[in-house]
């Protein structure tokens, strides 16, 4: 169980990562790939003590009984058989890195003793050349030939020392075999200056074409001060800049891609949330605009922003009227569930039962007020009603409407100022109302309000007037068809 879960946790980390903890804790170059490697260490990482096993846990003692095996006084392990095993090994090994030193030295150097000229492979191969025997692996066996491999060159030079001519002229072997000639170019003789006599100094003249020697003399001294002066007073510390304008104009080209690399650097650092910000695009201090699109998504935004908050009172204030539309609309049904029969008994009364004055439109007389209500319909005046769709069928008469009746109350229910569609800015935060439909419904309710009030003024004021003669019924519509009808239609015939 404990090792099928450690191979594959192994395997899981090695496939899947391929990294260290070590790797993945490195600084990263951008924010991005912090948050990549820290997502990788925390989902995919295993941890190599995870999976490792117990590790090994020292007993208390188990140095002190290790020291105590090895005598540093004698030099020896104080177990025999210890110390007996010991020596055949490090002699052991003497030996064979002896031999190992003596196989390279007979390898490197000579086979043979340079002073009593003995062999040193006599042993392996005795009564032999050493010289002509095998190289590594065929020490020995394989006789060396002439052209044998790992001999060094006999000479460091390419030519006879004796008679000073190449090996290509005279040497021992054939013109096919013998060694090829490496070209070497002399060095260039350099005679120094004062040894050249081309000036007269009793004369003070060159020897010849003195005018034109004499100016490029000019010439190389000015250019030698230069370059002198200019090694030691290339700066000028007063005004800040290069004596030489290609180097200014140079030194300021390097400045300007460091800063736009070490800017780029920066900003590539930035997390994404953070580079989409105003001061961006428009610097605060100097004013300078610089990104134009950037700066206009911005005051769209706000706009946008603006518009939304905007709305919100629109909302409220149309709300508002719907409010104070259904207000109105609950008070004229209060007022018309209130019975009429009584208000008859004051009218029928003729005068004012507190102070006794009478109804009437004179001096001393008392004005009547026309109560809201109205009266109710006899049945023949609802048949009536019915049949031509409203209150048609009775007449207003205009001597009887009181021009003080208190009818400001109600004409102020459609007077609530509503927004036009223009001032009301769509968004799709907030749902908005028609201010066209607000007043078409204020319109209707207006018109049946003084259509009632007009009805019971009338029927309070005079008696009932005969209904008008119903209107005409529609003609029936047209039938498609010949005029004489189908063949089911027409009478048959006698």
């Amino acid at each position: 169980g404990q090792s099928h879960f450690r191979s594959v946790a192994e395997g899981c980390t090695s496939s899947c990562t391929g990294h260290t903890i070590a790797m993945l804790t490195m600084h990263a170059e951008t924010w991005g790939d912090q948050i990549r490697a820290y997502e990788r260490e925390k989902r995919y990482v295993v941890d190599a003590g995870f999976v490792s096993g117990q590790p090994l846990r020292l007993q208390p003692g188990m140095f002190q009984a290790q020291e105590r095996t090895f005598d540093p006084v004698l030099g020896r392990y104080r177990d025999g058989q210890v110390e007996s095993q010991q020596r055949h090994a490090e002699e052991r090994e003497r030996v064979a890195h002896l031999n190992r030193a003596k196989d390279i030295q007979i390898l490197r150097e000579q086979p043979f003793n340079i002073l009593s000229q003995e062999s040193k492979l006599d042993k392996l191969a005795p009564g032999k050349d050493p010289m002509r025997l095998g190289g590594h692996g065929t020490l020995g066996e394989k006789e060396r030939t002439k052209e044998g491999k790992g001999n060094f060159p006999d000479t460091a030079v390419d030519y006879n020392i004796l008679s000073n001519l190449p090996f290509k002229d005279q040497h021992w072997a054939t013109k096919e075999r013998r060694p090829r000639m490496k070209e070497k170019s002399p060095r260039i003789r350099k005679r120094p200056a004062f040894l050249c006599k081309d000036f007269d100094i009793v004369t003070n003249r060159y020897l010849d074409n003195h005018s034109e020697k004499l100016r490029q003399e000019k010439r190389v001294n000015l250019l030698e001060a230069t370059e002198k002066h200019m090694k030691t007073n290339a700066f000028d510390p007063l005004v800040g800049k290069f004596v030489d304008p290609l180097v200014e104009e140079r030194v300021k080209s390097i400045d300007d891609a460091r800063e736009v690399e070490i800017n780029m650097r920066g900003d590539a650092k930035f997390p994404p949330s953070y580079k989409g910000r105003e001061t961006a695009a428009y610097g605060i201090v100097s004013h300078e605009t610089y990104d134009r699109d950037m700066l206009r998504l911005y005051d769209t935004l706000e706009k946008e922003r603006t518009g939304r908050f905007k709305n919100r009172y629109i909302v409220d204030h149309n709300f508002h009227a719907q409010d104070i539309k259904g207000d109105h609309i609950n008070e004229l049904r209060q007022l018309n569930r209130v019975a009429p029969e009584r208000y008859e008994e004051q009218r029928r009364r003729g005068y004012d039962i507190i102070d006794g004055r009478g109804y009437g439109p004179g001096a001393k007389e008392k004005i009547l007020h026309e109560a809201f209500p109205k009266p109710r319909l006899t049945p023949w005046e609802k048949a009536t009603v019915g049949a031509l769709g409203g209150n048609e069928g009775f007449m207003e008469s205009p001597s009887l409407a009181s021009p003080s009746r208190s009818v400001g109350s109600l004409k102020s229910t459609h007077e609530v100022k509503t927004l036009r569609p223009s001032q009301i800015v769509t968004s799709s935060s907030a749902p908005q109302l028609d201010a066209a439909s607000v007043r078409s419904r204020a319109s209707r309710a207006s018109r049946g309000s003084s259509q009632r009030s007009q009805g019971c003024r009338s029927q309070r004021s005079a008696p009932a007037m005969p209904a008008m003669p119903p209107t005409p019924a529609p003609a029936a519509p047209v039938v498609p068809g010949a005029a004489s009808g189908s063949a089911y239609s027409r009478p048959r015939d006698p």
